[in-house]
């Protein structure tokens, strides 16, 4: 069986290797599952790099999430679910950038098995993510008012295609101008570009209205240009920290406001959250993949013997789509 691990961090492309290993077999209430198409992502790469919420024991096998086929269950799990379609819950528990993996059948959730596989394999991080930032934090009424920084991000995509869902309006900031057109084609209410005026388009934008949440993905300036546009005890919640900047408000909205900063990792989410929570918004979520309300842009997918090219890809800035492990999934 062909897997993709890491014996040292390092600079992604250099630091991962190609390696053989014997398949495992299920243990008691586990499952073997036959991998079809596995995403890479910023956190895998953050973790290869050394710098994510975890560091694995080394030599490690890589990949948090994926879509594939169980092939052997173990004792106590009911054969019916050899065949069925899975989704690899991204606890870490389990790798995916490999042919099979084994895990526990809590954290293989069935999917429709006649989808897009290149699809449901993404369902794992970003659209459970973006779903958390949305519902977990505020109570917003259809015509909320919503903003993001990072706005051309997938995790953001997934964001905007949800609030559409639920009727809200979004506000959505970017770095680059090319970033606009897309997002205003999928439907988004308000683009704009980071810059010195961002407070003052923001506010014309909005008109009397105030900010009922702030999900930021790049901190620094452009979160304390929206903070005042909040409303009183609003919430800013911070969920990536790939630019590594500090998180800037201004202390006055910050006291005499009462706003609140959080932090959103959804490795804490899935260990605090009741099992059965987590598997019905799964299941919610899939639904939404497979009547396309929710969808990603494919930019590539690659073979595991392709690893460096499709790594050296997926840490492309300027892609316009997500890089995916191929195994058995359609490359259409």
């Amino acid at each position: 069986m062909r897997t993709l691990q890491l014996s040292s961090f390092g600079a992604p492309t250099d630091v991962v290797e190609l390696a053989e290993a014997d398949p495992a077999d299920p243990g008691p209430g586990q499952l073997a599952v036959s991998i079809e198409a596995a995403p890479i992502n910023p956190s895998d790469l953050q973790l290869i790099r050394g710098i994510y919420g975890v560091r694995p024991d080394l030599p490690a096998a890589l990949g948090a999430e994926g879509v594939g086929r169980v092939i052997a269950v173990g004792a106590g799990v009911d054969r019916s679910r050899i065949g069925t379609r899975v989704l690899v819950v991204p606890t870490l528990e389990q790798a995916t950038w490999r042919e099979q993996t084994v895990l526990d059948a809590r954290n293989a959730v069935p999917v429709d098995p006649d989808g897009d596989a290149l699809q449901l394999a993404m369902l794992g991080i970003n659209p459970i993510t973006a779903y958390c930032l949305l519902h977990g934090y505020a109570k917003l009424a259809p015509g909320a008012w919503v903003a993001q920084t990072g706005a051309s991000s997938a995790t953001a995509g997934y964001v905007l295609a949800l609030a559409k869902h639920a009727r809200l309006r979004m506000l959505n900031v970017v770095r680059r101008t090319e970033s606009v057109k897309p997002l205003l084609d999928a439907g988004a209410d308000v683009v704009l570009v980071e810059g010195a005026d961002l407070a003052k388009q923001a506010a014309d934008a909005i008109g009397d209205a105030s900010l009922d949440l702030i999900l930021d993905a790049v901190a620094g300036e452009p979160v304390a240009q929206l903070a005042p546009l909040l409303k009183t005890d609003g919430q800013i919640i911070s969920y990536t920290a790939r630019a590594r900047q500090p998180l800037s408000i201004p202390i006055v909205d910050l006291i005499f406001r009462g706003l609140t900063v959080r932090g959103y990792w959804l490795n804490l989410w899935l260990q605090r959250t009741p099992q059965d929570t987590v598997v019905q918004t799964y299941h919610e979520l899939a639904a939404l993949v497979t009547d396309g309300t929710l969808a990603a842009p494919v930019e590539a997918t690659y073979a595991l013997a392709d690893y460096r090219e499709a790594i050296a890809h997926a840490a492309q800035s300027d892609r316009n789509g997500k890089v995916l492990f191929a195994l058995g999934a359609s490359q259409d």
